[in-house]
């Protein structure tokens, strides 16, 4: 697992794993033993996703929709 960013402390989302603090984060997967990694080109998009949806607001998230879902059936 990568050392992830210093914002990891303040991720709020279930479904959240790790980031390696440039571009990548990465979260739970759709079927068991399994990860969803999302690959930014650029770094303030990375930054805007990580503190909006992960810190912030995970529940507005397409990606915990999806997983949450997963839950529910």
């Amino acid at each position: 697992m990568s050392s992830g960013s210093y914002r990891q402390v303040e991720v709020r989302c279930p479904f959240y794993k790790y980031d390696d603090g440039k571009k990548r984060i990465t979260c739970e997967g759709l079927v068991d033993d399994s990860s969803l990694a999302l690959i930014y080109r650029k770094r303030e998009d990375y930054e805007a996703q990580l503190g909006i949806f992960c810190c912030e607001h995970y529940e507005k998230c397409e990606i915990y929709a999806v997983l949450a879902q997963k839950y529910e059936d």
